[in-house]
């Protein structure tokens, strides 16, 4: 399962349009972000991009999916959903024989169901999965809203993203509870306001690249800092929120690469984000695990695990990818000549 098998993280997606260098190069970050967020970095523990987040690999399938014809953008999004659901299978199988939990009975409570229906089968320990569910579903619920609206108010869904941050204050204030993750990292909060934000980019891009988006990024990049420190001293400590971090900053980023689209062409970089960055994001947590559960018994190892995860684990996860589609070139080369 090379990259491109799959539109699903942003990689080559189903839609005939020209390379775009900068957009590789956010994949490659992005998938690098990823692990360092599963993974210690303690090097350099200070390694953080403000707008980059995983998020973004749902726009980036947005952006891929629009098209003038609406017929072909409903044909995409098909295709993009017959091959997500193979790879969630696998992943499923893969990740439980590597992290088994105990199946939940159906009868002991009602958030059994909440959370198979906002994020699918997915224990902690499988934490890439979130991201596939919430794609899946994702487009399914986007193939409708555009069916049901023909492909008008699209923007609106952008909105949805303000959900989590909403839901965070009412937790806090009035529920005086923690965030749970079946109300954050779902499709409605997190694949279709994005799927919605690449989609709408891409119908408007001509007119949005007229914009400085460096000093629109750096601006927002303030004021999203002074959201979090006004929040803060407001609740003493005990909770952190931004409007402006869910969406405007990762929307400004986007556009930022957007801008620039030869950014890294022809580089290493760009290779990584084109081809091997989905692989390494579905194998990279089953690193990890592996990784983990040896630390014990190999003290050099949890040293090193703990002085740069992130790196070892990205980079073993590189080699797999590079491994698998290697592989993958073989089987097809031999299956031409029987």
């Amino acid at each position: 399962m090379a990259d491109n098998t799959l539109a699903t993280l942003g990689a080559n997606s189903p839609v005939a349009v020209k390379s775009i260098s900068s957009l590789y190069i956010l994949k490659a970050l992005l998938a690098f972000a990823v692990v360092t967020q599963h993974c210690p970095l303690g090097i350099v523990p200070w390694l953080h991009i403000p707008g980059l987040e995983v998020n973004l690999f749902f726009a980036i399938t947005g952006y891929f999916l629009y098209s003038e014809d609406r017929e072909k953008v409903f044909k995409r999004i098909g295709k993009s959903i017959k091959k997500v659901i193979p790879i969630i299978l696998v992943l499923q199988l893969v990740y439980y024989c590597l992290a088994p939990f105990p199946l939940p009975s159906v009868f002991s409570s009602y958030m059994i169901y909440f959370r198979w229906i906002f994020i699918g089968f997915v224990h902690f320990e499988t934490g890439p999965l979130w991201y596939m569910n919430a794609l899946l579903y994702g487009l399914l619920f986007f193939w409708g809203y555009l069916k049901l609206f023909k492909g008008r108010y699209v923007p609106l869904l952008m909105g949805l993203s303000v959900l989590w941050t909403v839901w965070t204050l009412v937790r806090f204030f009035l529920l005086h509870e923690p965030m749970d993750s079946v109300f954050n990292f779902n499709f409605l909060t997190r694949a279709v306001p994005f799927l919605a934000m690449g989609y709408w980019i891409r119908y408007r891009e001509a007119q949005l690249l007229r914009y400085n988006w460096l000093v629109c990024y750096l601006l927002l990049l303030v004021a999203s800092g002074l959201e979090f420190a006004f929040s803060g001293v407001a609740t003493n400590g005990g909770a952190s929120f931004s409007f402006i971090n869910p969406i405007l900053l990762p929307f400004a980023l986007f556009m930022l690469f957007l801008k620039y689209k030869e950014l890294g062409s022809g580089t290493p970089i760009e290779v990584i984000g084109a081809r091997y960055s989905a692989m390494i994001y579905y194998v990279h947590y089953a690193i990890k695990l592996l990784w983990v559960g040896l630390n014990d018994s190999h003290p050099m190892l949890r040293s090193l695990y703990e002085r740069g995860g992130a790196l070892f684990v990205f980079f073993i996860s590189l080699l797999i990818a590079v491994a698998i589609e290697r592989g993958e070139l073989l089987a097809k080369r031999l299956c031409k000549r029987s």
